[in-house]
């Protein structure tokens, strides 16, 4: 009987090794490239093997997968024991292993959110599932007997199953085919990422045997490794599949799958323009490689598998349709791979736009950039990067256990004093975290420089200006786009199907303060300002701004709503109320950042599709948020607002509107008292009432607790700090003044427009110091008053209110 670890050469012994366990060491001092093992092909398992094998081929045809008759086969050889062709092989392989599959619930949970995860899981209900196959596909030829003659159970079958993920290797034929073997002492040699790619090991066709190259020079006694292949070297698939990891691995990768819904066009499309993208991608490394002169092969990664691809007869019958389905590998050093962009823009391409021969030529021309940069339009840039902005978002958001800064102070502790599997998870999920964590800021900084370029061109255009100083129509308007615009009209309204899709795609992949900053040089690119100083009061998000010159930038009231909305404290899912309100009635400030959401998206959309906007839009969105402003509040209330307020507590408000910033404060246990006039009064002569077209100053009564009363309150409470906020309707009238001169304490706190916080007079009806607070309030109240503190508010369009605390100067002595 020929011995199994029977070799050509041999120049390595087996050795056990404190730091990674059972591994091949040196003999004698190698040098690099050197031939370390030589082993004949067939002392190996095989398919071809396992079908010479007479028990294991009466039931070959019971097999789903070639693994599953290797896998028999060396149950069979087990079971024999020392009458096995192979038990010197088999007395080799481990019984227990470190892999995920074999992990406890509780172990597993350390994975949490990572592709080692998925694929246990998955690997655990396929390998039950083949398992449960096998044994009734035996049943009905007859062979029901087989596991049980075999003492095959299903622990039996995994420990095989197991050891061929762990130990088999794939080998590349003559005829540029591969097979997989799992081969005596060879497969006991480890990996090391520093082993160079493609190098290590390889079938000599000629002795058809296995032969073992050294990575690197070796001193007797030193380990000897091996590179299991880029494929293989994520750690997330070494834990998968032989059981450990590697601190610094080089090799990091994580897998995405995206779905998507196809008829024959676009499944053609999209498998054309991902092999193309992938062979551009793979060809420039391989070119540059080449140029380099390097000594191990480049690291090419899978980039994409295709999981589901429907087939041609299931698409045949029109209108039908299908999920193709793609799992894409994200390497570390490449985190948006040009094929996962591809296959996200051609997800983002209406039905109408792929069947135009003019955008499939501009897909080709993407998918054959080696670099992944070439536009298929502005638009479907915009859409398909939020598209995957999102998705990473949710990537980095699913690593629930844990976090990027304690994993990394567990991971730099004593090797010992971190368990083992926990030090596992801790490198799987610390990887994958960083991958999805920087493939979400590529994406974000990608989509932010399209956007910028999308606003710039947009808010810069010249074309269609009327240039006719003496045009009645413009003058009357204060605009000199409405002919432009007019004209242009049909053409907007032709593309709107395509603005509402990618507007709906890129609405939550930016944040409130992009989208509001969007919306206000909308309108001041209308008015004629986007060039004048006030423009620098629309800047809220710099990541976005289109102009070299960037101001100071707070959006610290935008990431509140942000903030808020993420811990569903908005009121955007509705909330009890009294009164007029309607039941689950969305409030502030989760309706400001809905809709501020969707007027930023739409405007930002159409620029992209049609390059100017249409004017109804933005007259729709002034109307609307003028709606919302009379039915909830001028001012929107953040977190970082409320808990200042709460600190100048107790309060005094006058002027409450529907009191819907003193239920916010009463909510939080704030000490408030709360005035309101419930109609407008003609003896504070606010002229901003007739503007607006009611006698009634509110819609809705926000809080049971607000006492009718006007400015003569303010007397009653000069303990209490005085909250006042837009009580002068348009900037005018002396209602604000009347209140200032009642109250005779010491704090006042203004929410508002203020004189150096304002778009000014803009357009026609606006004023210059703002449209909160009257002239003469503003000059009264600095008179008397020094400004002790001002913090940033979330605005509706054009209007830049801030929170401003001051306090009562002393008298000169």
């Amino acid at each position: 009987m020929a011995r199994d670890d029977a070799t050509l050469a041999r120049r390595v012994e087996a050795h056990d090794f404190a730091d990674t366990g059972r591994g091949q060491r040196a003999l004698r001092d190698c040098a690099r490239g050197e031939v370390l093992l030589e082993i004949p092909l067939e002392r190996g398992f095989t398919l071809a093997a396992a079908l010479e094998d007479d028990a294991v081929k009466r039931v070959a045809s019971c097999c789903a997968r070639h693994d599953d008759v290797v896998a028999l086969h060396v149950c069979a050889e087990r079971f024999r024991g020392e009458k096995a062709t192979r038990a010197a092989h088999v007395a080799t392989l481990p019984r227990s292993f470190d892999t995920a599959f074999f992990w406890s619930e509780e172990e597993l949970r350390e994975l949490t959110g990572t592709t080692c995860l998925r694929e246990t899981m998955n690997l655990r209900e396929e390998t039950k599932n083949d398992y449960e196959t096998l044994t009734k596909k035996m049943e009905a030829i007859g062979e029901g007997g087989w596991m049980r003659e075999h003492e095959v159970d299903y622990e039996r079958y995994a420990w095989a199953r197991s050891n061929l993920w762990s130990r088999q290797c794939d080998l590349l034929m003559p005829d540029g085919k591969r097979t997989r073997a799992m081969v005596p002492t060879f497969d006991i040699f480890n990996h090391s990422a520093k082993a160079p790619l493609g190098k290590t090991h390889k079938l000599n066709a000629e002795k058809n045997c296995v032969t073992v190259y050294a990575a690197d020079d070796y001193k007797a006694g030193e380990q000897a490794f091996i590179s299991y292949g880029s494929g293989e070297a994520a750690n997330s698939k070494l834990l998968t599949w032989y059981g450990f990891c590697i601190d610094d691995n080089p090799y990091e990768e994580l897998d995405v799958t995206l779905t998507i819904t196809v008829d024959k066009l676009r499944k053609t499309v999209l498998e054309t323009a991902l092999r193309a993208s992938a062979v551009a991608y793979l060809q420039d490394i391989d070119a540059r490689w080449r140029e380099s002169g390097d000594y191990a092969e480049p690291y090419l990664p899978m980039l994409y598998q295709q999981l589901y691809t429907p087939s041609a007869e299931e698409l045949e019958v029109e209108e039908s349709t299908a999920e193709f389905i793609v799992k894409h590998t994200v390497p570390e050093r490449e985190p948006l791979p040009p094929p996962l962009r591809m296959m996200a823009r051609v997800q983002q391409l209406g039905d109408e736009e792929l069947a135009d021969p003019e955008v499939r030529k501009a897909i080709m021309a993407s998918a054959n950039d080696k670099t992944g940069n070439t536009y298929i339009s502005k638009a479907n840039e915009m859409a398909a990067l939020a598209s995957l902005k999102l998705i990473f978002q949710d990537v980095c958001e699913g690593f629930t256990v844990g976090d990027a800064e304690s994993d990394a102070t567990e991971l730099a502790k004593p090797f010992a004093d971190v368990p083992y599997k926990r030090r596992l998870a801790l490198l799987v999920r610390s990887g994958e975290r960083r991958i999805a964590t920087k493939a979400f800021a590529e994406s974000s900084v990608r989509l932010d420089a399209v956007v910028r370029d999308v606003t710039r061109t947009a808010v810069t255009r010249k074309e269609g200006l009327c240039e006719d100083p003496k045009c009645v129509t413009c003058k009357s308007h204060g605009c000199r786009w409405l002919h432009e615009l007019r004209k242009r009209r049909p053409k907007v309204e032709a593309m709107l199907p395509t603005v509402a899709r990618y507007a709906r795609q890129i609405e939550d992949a930016l944040p409130v303060a992009a989208h509001i900053q969007t919306i206000n040089l909308a309108y001041l690119w209308l008015m004629g300002h986007t060039e004048d100083d006030v423009a620098n009061r629309a800047a809220t998000n710099a990541q976005t701004w289109p102009f070299d010159t960037i101001p100071t930038c707070d959006a610290s009231a935008y990431a509140d709503l942000e903030r808020m909305a993420d811990l569903e404290i908005d009121g955007s899912a509705g909330e009890e109320h009294p009164h007029n309100g309607k039941e689950g009635e969305m409030l502030l400030p989760g309706v400001y950042t809905c809709k501020v959401k969707q007027w930023g998206a739409w405007l930002l959309s159409q620029w992209a599709t049609c390059g100017i906007l249409d004017i109804t839009d933005l007259n729709s969105i002034g109307a609307e948020a003028a709606a919302l402003k009379r039915r909830h509040a001028c001012s929107v209330p953040t977190s970082i607002a409320l808990d200042f307020l709460a600190e100048c507590a107790p309060l005094v408000e006058v002027g409450a509107g529907g009191g819907l910033w003193a239920r916010r404060l009463a909510e939080r246990g704030v000490d408030i008292i709360a005035y309101d006039t419930p109609t407008f009064d003609e003896e504070y002569q606010d002229g901003g009432a007739a503007k607006i077209g009611a006698s009634k100053l509110t819609e809705v009564n926000w809080f049971d607790g607000i006492r009718k009363g006007g400015p003569e309150s303010a007397a009653k409470h000069a303990d209490r700090a005085l909250l006042l906020s837009w009580i002068d309707i348009a900037g005018e009238g002396d209602y604000a003044t009347a209140t200032l001169d009642n109250y005779t304490g010491d704090t006042i706190i203004t929410i508002g427009e203020w004189r150096d916080h304002t778009f000014g007079d803009y357009a026609p009806g606006t004023t210059a110091t703002g449209m909160s607070f009257s002239r003469e309030f503003q000059r009264e109240l600095e008179a008397a008053f020094d400004r002790d503190e001002t913090l940033p508010c979330a605005n509706w369009p054009m209007f830049d209110s801030v929170l401003i605390r001051w306090r009562r100067r002393a008298p000169p002595s």
